[in-house]
Formats: structure tokens, C-alpha cells, sequence
């Protein structure tokens, strides 16, 4: 008598099913994120917004600091250090004037990125893409991630109420624990790699950026930098103390796609993952549907007799 009606096989073949399902459920999830309804044309961005895009929070602030210090309103010496140069007044951009503000006495790139009044306005800039349609937003991500994989939850709990019961009656169950891992790793890769990191944009963001990458060096000096990195600065020492800032500031100023669906000043386990394409994705189905093949045709290995 098999358990559950099902031979060791059949239980194979099914799980093999449930979990081409599962992939393929998640990834649904997390294109639909990414792909907002646009209710108009999200319009011309600031450098900044497109720093952001580009580069996640850090970006927006490198490129704030460039045109600064482009406009002689900032020196930053060959140490990486800022420091005001403005005399005082108002640039008319926020994310600017909040530099300016950290920069009444020297600091250094990453200090200024640190700082709660440029995350203030960082966080206004993520919050103002959200919804013009071009990031995804935190709290969405974090929805995609823990409901993406539900359906391989279901799968796995079920495969291994199976291997218990396999166990139990001294039947073969090695293949069915091989796809039992299987489904952890995918559940892990689709846990961390779902929508996360500074680049999670939306499909309309990447439309964005790749327009001003595609440009070259005919795009404006800083919408170029915006979305390539700093090392495209003609000021070698500029280009360089923004560029060491990136790792320094990763710690304490991100905005979080790892566990409260907001922007956080703790943690910075979302901001070191690439948000790119559903490739990763679609890996995982491959692999999953091939692990699912290959086992199901093992007579016996299911936890049921053969």
C-alpha cells in the first residue's frame, strides 16, 4: 500500500510539478512589482533623482556633492574631505542645501551621506520616484519577497510531512531529499535576490536610465555621472573622494529592502544585492524543473514503496 495512494514516483513527478509552480508564481510576483501602472509620463528628473536610479541613496548624494562642487559652492580636497564654500543662501535644490548644511565644518563624503538631514532629503527624492512609477517601493518589495515563495512553502511542508513518513517506514528517500534542498536553496535565492538592492527599479526606471546611458558621453556631465558613477568626472580628486565614499556609506544609510519595508539607518543588508532583471529568476525555474525531471523518475525514492 502506498502512502497516500501515491507511489514513490508519482510523488516525485508531483513535487517536481509543485515546485515548477512555485518558481514560477514567485517570479510572476516580482515582475508585477516592477511593473507599476504609469498614470502619466514620469517627466524631466533632477541629477539627483537620477543619482538615485542610478546608484541607490548614495547616488543621489554623489551627484549632489559633483554639482556643488561643479558650481564652487563646496572644495573637496584630495583627502575626500568637504567643506562650504558658498558663503551661505539657498541653491533651490533640497538634497543640495542639506549638504551644504553638513558641510559647515570638513567632512568627509560618506560622513555627509550619514548625516539625518541629507537621509531627510534622500528619503524624499526615493519617496517622489515611488511615485512617479520608477522605484519600487520598500514595503512592496519586501510583500513580493515573503509572498513570492509561498507556494514552494507549501511544497516543501508537504515533501517533508512525505520524508517523515518515509523515514518512519523504512523506505527509500534519497531523491526526494535531494529536491527537498533544492527547494530551500530556491526559496533562499528568490528570498534575496527578489526585488532587492539599491537598483530595485521599476521597468519604466530602467527605461529611464537606459536612455541617458545610451547617450554617452553626448549626455550632460552629470546625468551622465548620475547613472554611470563618478569615475566620469574630469576632476580626478572629485571623481575619487566620491567614489570611496560608496562602501564607507553603505552601513548606515539605506534604503532597506531586507526586512522593515522602509528606508533605515541600521542595516545595510539590502543595499549590497543587485535589484537587476528577472534573470536570477528564471535560473531558478530551470533548475527547479530540471531537478524535478531528473528525480521523478527514480522508482521508489519518494518515501513510497516502488
Amino acid at each position: 500500500m502506498h502512502p497516500w495512494g501515491l507511489s514513490g514516483p508519482e510523488f516525485l513527478w508531483l513535487y517536481g510539478a509543485g515546485l515548477v509552480v512555485g518558481v514560477v508564481v514567485a517570479i510572476w510576483t516580482r515582475m508585477r512589482v516592477r511593473r507599476p501602472r504609469l498614470a502619466e509620463p514620469p517627466g524631466r528628473l533632477d541629477v539627483t533623482e537620477l543619482g538615485f536610479l542610478g546608484g541607490g541613496p548614495v547616488g543621489a548624494v554623489q551627484v549632489a556633492i559633483a554639482r556643488l562642487a561643479g558650481a564652487g559652492l563646496v572644495r573637496v580636497n584630495r583627502s575626500g574631505q568637504v567643506s562650504d564654500n558658498s558663503g551661505g543662501g539657498s541653491t533651490g535644490h533640497p538634497l543640495d542645501d542639506a549638504v551644504l548644511y553638513e558641510a559647515n565644518r570638513p567632512r568627509m563624503v560618506a560622513a555627509i551621506v550619514r548625516r539625518d538631514a541629507v537621509g531627510k532629503e534622500v528619503t524624499a527624492i526615493g519617496d517622489s520616484l515611488v511615485r512617479r512609477g520608477l522605484l519600487v517601493a520598500p514595503s512592496a518589495a519586501i510583500r513580493a519577497r515573503r509572498l513570492g515563495p509561498v507556494v514552494l512553502y507549501v511544497v516543501f511542508a508537504a515533501g517533508i510531512v512525505r520524508w517523515i513518513n518515509g523515514m518512519a517506514e523504512n523506505l527509500p528517500v534519497g531523491y526526494l531529499t535531494f529536491l527537498l534542498a533544492l527547494t530551500l536553496v530556491l526559496v533562499a535565492v528568490l528570498k534575496f535576490r527578489a526585488v532587492s538592492g539599491r537598483r530595485a527599479r521599476t521597468v519604466h526606471g530602467d527605461r529611464v536610465v537606459a536612455e541617458v546611458r545610451a547617450q554617452g558621453s553626448d549626455a550632460e556631465p552629470l546625468a551622465r555621472m548620475a547613472v554611470t558613477g563618478p569615475r566620469v568626472l574630469a576632476d580626478t580628486n572629485l571623481s575619487e573622494a566620491l567614489a570611496l565614499a560608496a562602501p564607507a556609506a553603505l552601513t548606515p544609510l539605506a534604503w532597506n529592502y531586507a526586512s522593515s519595508g522602509s528606508y533605515t539607518t541600521s542595516t545595510p543588508s539590502g543595499y549590497t544585492c543587485s535589484g537587476g532583471s528577472s534573470s536570477s529568476c528564471s535560473g531558478g525555474s530551470s533548475s527547479s524543473c530540471s531537478g524535478g525531471s531528473s528525480c521523478g523518475g527514480g522508482g521508489g525514492c519518494g518515501g513510497g514503496s516502488g
